[in-house]
């Protein structure tokens, strides 16, 4: 293997020489078949590029853990998956594809000499001496969780990208005329004056006429409309249901409390800030100005961080995504700025913790219960396999869900009319088990259909029929007039105040003072601290805000106040330019800017090649794999 013959010629005066003879050897025997033997199942493909189960599973791990490194700790793939994990690991893989498909066409390739020669001078396989250190591979493929061979494949892939991209990603230094207008767009500030107008001033509300509640909710009828629901028959199996079956002993409980001790209870928490460094250098700078007195916070701030930028927020030490760096933070004594900490991942960090929130020892009493049900769990699982067995022969002699119920003396739960929120028609919420996936299931079948178990893992298995389906349809006015008129009310009271206040701003516009106005209201004039464009203060939403950076100063609007149904009227007091942006600054502007129209260039270029190439996804094959990959 390429890499057992890296290792062996490591650190001799020959290992030169036998480079040169890995890149003629691969010449005759080729790399093609180390990667062979992923699997036959085409999950993906991207013109004649496919990707493989396998291939998604691994981008996945790869995703998960960048994502755990952004996050500052190690997340869960359930939490990945709510922030987008599953649209990540599609959006790699498929325009990593169309790259490698458009390079083909190109000719374009990673010669086998380049890609050994970057293995060995990369720095993070280098020894103090700035010798190849086979080793420190080892050791980096083992935090990875690569084998030598996916290793090299993800690295040529990996070279090719990125020349590639960067080809296409290049972008020219944007002009100061620009750098200026964008800067002034950012930070230029806008203090207003305003006051707020209650929803009664625009006059007391008429009542509705008969026409006006008839043209309102058919105006509106979606709101009016009631959503389909449906009769369901629910049979749950759960570990509790089989618990007889399943013997568990205090043995049992205290072997499992010895094995899970560590790991019961409240662990020590801390709040950590942490501020990234390109290099070591530059790490090793900001420390010696945290020495010389600057602020932690104004060191991040320096570098165009904000508090909220360095703050991880309060972790447990198995949630610092690199452990390295996770252990450098629990031996930190609080308030103390850390020396310059190089994770394994070649991260370089400062760290400060600012709070320690010191953790609870749990006794054998205190965990009995929750251990008590892990083992049930764990242990059930046979019975209830057994169970669904017995349950699917007596399905298919043709017994009903609730007859198989009650010969097995287990809980048949029938729901009259559920909709697809797990609401009843009047707005209570109905306790289902594994809620989500079992009302999909549900709204997803016909009545009469005999449907598989729902599979909800330790949890059990989940039998569902639909017993009736009530369609959704429009409830008739009689029966909501109460609320079509209270809605009338309240839209027809916001016209009247929203025409009302823009009066106001026509007699400001026409020569009327704020302060004249605020005393015929019977109020105050209130003003706001300078904002940008993207600022909020109390009563000033965002919809007042856009209207005052499109005003001169001077100018007047009106906006929805957020203070029940009132309005606010107001001025622009003041715009201040932005000032200049010191060197720091302008470089960090520069740098933001190459990224973001890079990243624009990239994803048109990603658009044209999907659309020329094609995209193929077996959509059943994936929705198995991204739901099945949890423990992964």
């Amino acid at each position: 293997m390429l890499l057992d013959n890296l290792r062996k010629g490591a650190g001799r005066a020959f290992g030169m020489i036998l480079m040169g003879l890995l890149v003629i050897s691969f010449a005759i025997w080729g790399i093609a078949d180390i990667f062979r033997g992923y699997g036959s199942q085409t999950l993906i493909k991207v013109g004649d590029t496919e990707i493989t189960p396998q291939e998604y599973s691994r981008t996945q791990r790869d995703v998960l853990r960048a994502m755990s490194s952004d996050a500052g700790r190690t997340l869960s793939v359930q939490e990945a998956r709510d922030q987008g994990l599953e649209n990540r690991v599609l959006e790699r893989l498929i325009g990593g594809a169309a790259v490698d498909t458009h390079a083909k066409s190109l000719n374009l390739g990673v010669s086998d000499e380049a890609l050994l020669q970057g293995i060995m001078k990369d720095p993070a396989f280098q020894d103090s001496t700035g010798n190849f250190n086979p080793l420190a591979l080892q050791q980096a493929l083992r935090t990875l969780d690569m084998s030598e061979q996916g290793y090299l494949a993800s690295e040529r892939e990996r070279n090719l990208r990125r020349q590639l991209l960067s080809t296409v990603g290049k972008t020219p230094a944007a002009s100061q005329v620009f750098l200026n207008a964008l800067n002034n767009y950012n930070n230029e500030t806008r203090g207003l004056r305003y006051v707020i107008v209650p929803a009664t001033a625009a006059g007391a509300l008429p009542e509705p006429t008969d026409a006006d509640l008839k043209r309102f909710y058919d105006n509106h009828q979606a709101k009016f409309t009631q959503p389909e629901f449906r009769k369901i028959g629910v049979l749950a199996v759960t570990p509790e249901t089989v618990k007889a079956k399943v013997a568990i002993t205090d043995d049992d409980l205290k072997a499992a409390f010895d094995k899970e001790k560590d790991k019961l209870g409240a662990p020590e928490r801390r709040r950590v800030q942490q501020i990234a460094f390109p290099d070591k250098a530059a790490a090793d700078a900001a420390y010696q100005k945290i020495q010389s007195g600057t602020d932690f916070v104004a060191l991040a701030k320096e570098l165009g961080q904000s508090e909220a930028d360095i703050d991880l927020g309060l972790l447990k030490r198995s949630e610092m995504a690199d452990a390295t760096i996770g252990e450098a933070t629990f031996k930190l004594d609080k308030d103390k700025v850390s020396e310059p900490i190089t994770g394994q991942l070649g991260k370089t960090v400062l760290l400060r913790v600012t709070a320690i929130e010191p953790g609870k020892v749990v006794t054998f009493e205190e965990a009995k219960p929750d251990l008590e049900k892990k083992l049930l769990k764990e242990r059930a699982q046979g019975a209830i396999f057994d169970l669904h067995d017995r349950i699917e022969d007596e399905r298919a002699a043709g017994a009903q869900l609730s007859e198989v119920a009650d010969k097995f003396k287990l809980t048949y739960h029938a729901f009259d009319q559920v909709d697809r929120q797990g609401k009843t028609p009047d707005g209570k919420v109905v306790d289902l088990p594994q809620k989500t996936d079992l009302l999909n299931a549900v709204f997803a079948t016909e009545v009469g259909v005999e449907n598989d178990p729902l599979d909800a893992k330790d949890e059990g298995l989940i039998w569902y029929e639909v017993l009736g389906i009530t369609p959704q349809q429009l409830k008739p006015l009689d029966q909501v007039e109460d609320e079509v008129k209270k809605d009338w009310s309240q839209e027809d009271q916001r016209t009247r105040l929203t025409k009302y206040t823009e009066d106001l701003v026509k007699q400001l516009q026409a020569g009327k003072t704020l302060d004249d106005l605020a005393k015929e209201l019977h109020t105050e004039v209130l003003p706001t601290e300078p904002l940008k464009r993207s600022g909020l203060t109390v009563n000033v939403l965002p919809a007042a805000v856009t209207q005052a950076f499109a005003l001169p100063q001077g100018g007047s609007g009106s906006a929805a106040s957020g203070v029940e149904e009132g309005r606010i009227v107001f001025q622009v007091d003041k715009v201040t330019p932005a000032p200049p942006l010191d060197p720091p600054s302008l470089d960090a502007l520069k740098r933001q800017l190459k990224v973001f129209v890079g990243e624009d260039i990239i994803g048109e270029y990603f658009s044209a090649l999907e659309a020329r190439y094609g995209v193929t996804i077996n959509r059943q094959a994936l929705s198995k794999l991204a739901g099945g990959s949890e423990e992964q």
